[in-house]
């Protein structure tokens, strides 16, 4: 039977049950590059939104009544997002795996800096009141938690533990990006909407933002987990 145009080749080789175990390799290798160029996008998208906050007057005026605690956050957060996705190249881990731990430590403390000024600026100064802090307030400490339960897996020696729980955090850090790919084009599109109408937005935003990064987060850990318990590295 020929190959039907538009049907995926993974697709493909999964109808017609071919055991090949390269053509699995090949598929699973082009879901990973695929992943990995949608995460360096969005990296590179928090990092820039970053760098143009400080060429701007911000949009939450809050923000200027706490320069030092933004500046903890945009300028760490940009770090970090420029950063930690080299923490999952599986090249770097196997090859340089000091290198991988040393970093692993500084994005951590890096990690929990960003996560504790998020918090503070969602109760503190939020831009679209107590919805805002309660959204925001609730996955900043969940990205929070998420670094601690990591470095404390890791530290038992729990890999695979420590790996999901990496993984949801860098995933909440990476929201932040997907939320601004979100929030500033139906800015531009809206035209002059009004302050509740821009707040309404930046909340839906977040939220669906938030929801979509730690639900494919989920996702991918679950797909991926192997079947035997976590391993335990003697």
């Amino acid at each position: 039977m020929a190959h039907r145009p538009g049907v995926s080749v993974c697709v493909y080789l999964k109808i017609h049950n071919f055991k090949n175990p390269n053509s699995t390799n090949t598929c699973v290798n082009s879901k990973v590059k695929l992943i990995g160029i949608l995460i360096g996008f969005l990296a590179i998208t928090g990092v820039g939104a970053s760098v143009f906050h400080f060429l701007k007057e911000p949009y939450n005026l809050g923000f200027n009544e706490f320069p030092t605690i933004t500046a903890l956050h945009v300028i760490p957060g940009a770090i970090y997002l420029a950063l930690a996705p080299f923490q999952f190249v599986t090249l770097i881990r196997s090859r340089w795996i000091d290198y991988h731990r040393w970093m692993g430590r500084l994005l951590v403390l890096i990690g929990l800096l960003v996560g504790a000024s998020a918090l503070f600026i969602a109760i503190v100064i939020p831009f679209s009141g107590w919805v805002e802090s309660v959204i925001n307030g609730f996955f900043a400490l969940l990205f929070v938690y998420s670094m601690i339960r990591g470095y404390l897996s890791i530290r038992a020696k729990q890999i695979d533990i420590h790996r999901e729980w990496m993984i949801r955090a860098f995933a909440l850090g990476l929201a932040i990006a997907t939320m601004r790919l979100i929030f500033i084009p139906v800015l531009i599109i809206a035209g002059n909407p009004s302050h509740d109408q821009i707040a309404m937005l930046s909340i839906v935003s977040f939220t669906i933002a938030f929801t979509l990064h730690i639900g494919l987060a989920e996702i991918w850990i679950r797909t991926t987990r192997n079947d035997l318990d976590p391993k335990t590295e003697k």
